[in-house]
């Protein structure tokens, strides 16, 4: 079966709306392709639950080092430690301390779906979800090959885990043409009411400052949120897609 993108956006504005504390029970793990995609998808999921007293960690998938390439104040080595530590402030501000925010350290734009590295990132991601019911990887449909990469290393290791579920979270599928086909039938899912702590997610958010600002001068085509892009993570709900077994 195959259905759009559209029919995917009105099934997700019809979502069931949801409090935490009915999502998250035990524990929750989040996965980000990026620095930054966990705070944008997740961030209010993430202090929701850190303010209720449940554990949470945050596994960052990728270096981050690809995002602003025509730059040399801020080569690949440099680039990567600076969203590092971008990652470690988020984390704090949603109330996660740096031993709880882990680095898998692989290649932006090149997070591989096989092979011995994409093995360890699976144990790894299986390791972390052992610890919780609910595990949170960006959309099977994300149109970036590291957000597509990082749902199959986690429903490759969530298999592994008994009690985990995996969901998805939309970050750029959000931005593709209505009538884009997707494979598969409409989406079902929740939308998870956080609004008491969008002030802890802008702050999170504003925290990466190599992708909000104009912190790095000197590569006018890297990458930059726009406010456009962050209006559409400001809202009091965070929309969660069940992955299927």
């Amino acid at each position: 079966m195959t259905v759009t993108l559209g029919d995917a956006l009105d099934a997700m504005a019809g979502f069931p709306e949801v409090e935490p504390a009915d999502f998250v029970r035990r524990g929750l793990l989040v996965i980000a392709p990026h620095p930054d995609d966990e705070s944008l998808g997740c961030g209010g999921l993430i202090a929701t639950c850190r303010a209720a007293g449940l554990p949470v960690s945050i596994l960052i998938v990728s270096d981050g080092a690809g995002s602003h390439p025509g730059s040399t104040l801020f080569p690949p080595m440099v680039l990567a430690a600076l969203r590092q530590q971008e990652a470690i402030l988020a984390a704090a501000a949603l109330g996660v301390g740096p031993s709880h925010v882990h680095f898998a350290g692989l290649p932006d734009r090149s997070v591989p779906i096989s092979g011995y590295e994409a093995e360890r990132a699976c144990d790894r991601i299986a390791a972390l979800a052992a610890t919780a019911d609910v595990v949170a990887v960006t959309w099977r449909h994300d149109p970036h090959g590291d957000h597509k990469a990082c749902f199959a290393l986690a429903r490759a290791a969530v298999r592994r885990v008994p009690g985990a579920t995996l969901w998805e979270y939309p970050i750029w599928g959000l931005t593709l043409p209505p009538h884009m086909p997707l494979p598969g039938e409409r989406p079902r899912g929740v939308r998870v009411r956080v609004s008491d702590h969008l002030p802890a997610k802008r702050r999170a958010i504003a925290a990466h400052a190599s992708q909000t600002t104009a912190l790095i001068v000197d590569d006018p085509k890297g990458f930059r949120l726009t406010p456009d892009m962050l209006a559409r993570f400001d809202t009091p709900w965070e929309t969660f897609i069940e992955s299927p077994p």
